[in-house]
């Protein structure tokens, strides 16, 4: 399997360091593949271009290509290869110089002498120590003036004499221990063996899916970080390059997709996320090793998505009583905090409910949403059935008696006519009419009124509304708030993807919820795993390597259009 760096990064298993291409395609940068940080959030990472040269110094063009164990730079006879030792060293060999420099520098970077064949990068986030065994450093770095730091990094290895360069990038904090430097062939097949083995764990997939479900496999299993900062168990960003964060709903999309064949894996997810949750019973927006952003929330998806888990794999009774607990203390945080006098929940901006422009918020914030009264109605009976199996019923006839009320106030204030309605408080103006947000609900199927149930369903499957040869758009392709890139004003959403084919499915149209997870998968076998799609042609939008697309993939591939 091969694949191209500009579609998604080459990582492996565990590391906060990743390659790709630059973000900016008008970096001076654009053609060279870039070793990044992933300390750094979104654009602000540390980024090193790899430049290769010939034996005068001259800069040569390449074509870069990743496997998930080796990437190489081709330019023509000459060519770099590279290959992670472990997740903080990668190893380097070729028959070419080699340059590494830094895009946009900051106050303090600098390259720093330590022996002949070892040079330290300090950078903003990390350090990288240059460890060279064939070959020789010229360091042609540009110190500043201000005495501060280098105004220009430019660290190139050249050759020996049979022509080879061979070396090693460590990343470290402060404190540089040496590591054993084992021979480039070990490492390779080293990493292979390890992604063949996560990769044999798979469960049966349809024939015609299974060269992209290796792919996204790889993009799932390179995704992981290893414990460090607030990532205190093993967590899959969403993805190692510009999203390189883990948000609180997106990961349970992940959790599900490992849950048969990574059942550790999976749970580790839902743990990551409970070590941030805080005093009072919030999850973060989104956090990675060195940030956490407690300034937004995200929807409480987590009884929904452990349901399903759960049909698949039950964890240990001590995560089964962790889980429980945290997730009691997320629903009674927007019970408590964010719920109005009239009993419903509010979201207090766009992206807590991750529909982050959405045209539910286009008269301003804070509103009543029906999705959020969904979403915690599903957790309730999660937590009912959680609790009487933990052997506390009291509890479940408290989550039932809730979940009741919530459902009954949704029903009396949000719904107008023969549909469901997002209201801004407290002028209680309603909005979002053609938002497919509104139509969450129909994820508690028989719960709701059948002729509200039937007329929503008529809507949602309207030709010229929602659904396209592409997927269902988040904003109706009628609308006038339609934008084809518009992110939730429009785009072809993974997440929204799996929720359509969940409430199709439960409200008893199986045959359309298959229609839709293949389209999906058709769509992400053509067009790649990117964060959302092009509702009007299917062609992919703002991110790359995106692990709630893998997941959602590997999940339709799994539970919708496997024999």
């Amino acid at each position: 399997m091969k694949f191209d760096l500009r579609e998604q990064s080459f990582s492996t298993y565990g590391s906060y360091l990743a390659f790709s291409y630059p973000f900016d395609q008008n970096s001076p940068f654009s053609q060279k593949v870039c070793l990044r940080i992933l300390h750094g959030e979104f654009e602000r990472q540390d980024m090193y271009p790899l430049l290769l040269e010939d034996e005068s110094g001259s800069e040569l063009p390449y074509e870069a290509t990743g496997t998930p164990a080796e990437c190489t730079l081709n330019a023509g006879e000459r060519q770099l290869r590279f290959c992670y030792q472990d997740a903080d060293n990668v190893h380097f060999t070729g028959n070419c110089g080699v340059q590494i420099t830094k895009a946009e520098l900051g106050g303090y970077n600098r390259a720093v002498y330590r022996r002949e064949d070892l040079w330290e990068l300090a950078g903003d986030t990390s350090s990288l120590m240059v460890i060279v065994r064939a070959g020789r450093v010229v360091n042609e770095s540009v110190w500043s003036p201000r005495g501060t730091g280098d105004d220009a990094i430019r660290l190139r290895i050249v050759p020996d004499e049979t022509g080879r360069v061979d070396f090693q990038v460590q990343r470290f904090d402060l404190t540089y221990r040496p590591k054993p430097y084992l021979p480039y062939e070990d490492n390779r097949a080293a990493k292979e063996q390890a992604f063949s083995q996560f990769l044999g764990q798979m469960p049966k997939l349809p024939e015609v899916y299974r060269e992209a479900a290796e792919l996204a496999l790889y993009i799932n299993w390179s995704s992981v970080v290893e414990p460090e900062g607030y990532v205190k168990a093993p967590a899959m960003l969403m993805t190692k390059s510009y999203m390189n964060f883990i948000w609180s709903w997106d990961y349970a999309f992940n959790a599900l997709a490992m849950c048969q064949g990574w059942e550790q894996l999976a749970y580790d997810q839902f743990l990551a996320m409970v070590h941030v949750q805080d005093e009072d019973g919030a999850y973060p927006d989104c956090f990675n090793a060195r940030k956490l952003i407690r300034g937004f929330v995200k929807p409480p998806v987590q009884g929904f998505i452990l349901d399903r888990m759960l049909e698949f794999a039950v964890p240990p009774q001590e995560v089964l009583e962790t889980l429980y607990g945290s997730v009691s203390r997320l629903t009674r945080w927007w019970l408590d905090f964010r719920t109005g006098e009239d009993g419903l929940p509010l979201y207090h901006h766009g992206n807590d409910s991750g529909w982050d422009n959405g045209t539910a918020f286009a008269a301003g914030v804070p509103i009543q949403s029906p999705d959020l009264c969904t979403w915690l109605i599903l957790q309730m009976d999660f937590l009912k059935r959680m609790a009487l199996q933990l052997g506390k019923p009291d509890e479940a006839d408290e989550w039932n008696a809730k979940a009741d009320s919530l459902l009954a106030a949704m029903l009396d204030v949000l719904v107008e006519g023969d549909r469901f309605t997002a209201l801004k408080v407290p002028e209680n103006i309603r909005t979002g009419s053609n938002s497919l947000l509104l139509f969450v609900p129909l994820l508690l199927g028989e719960r709701l009124p059948e002729e509200l149930r039937r007329s929503m369903l008529e809507d949602l499957l309207s030709p010229g509304r929602f659904q396209t040869a592409f997927g269902f758009a988040s904003e109706a392709v009628d609308s006038v708030y339609f934008v084809e890139d518009g992110y939730w004003r429009g785009a072809v959403w993974p997440p929204l993807a799996y929720i359509l084919s969940e409430i199709l499915r439960i409200n008893g149209r199986e045959q359309e919820a298959r229609e839709n997870a293949r389209t999906f998968c058709d769509n992400c076998v053509r067009a790649g795993f990117a964060e959302n799609y092009s509702a009007l042609d299917g062609h992919p939008l703002r991110d790359n390597g995106y692990t709630w697309t893998t997941s959602v993939f590997l999940i339709f591939a799994r539970d919708y259009l496997a024999d």
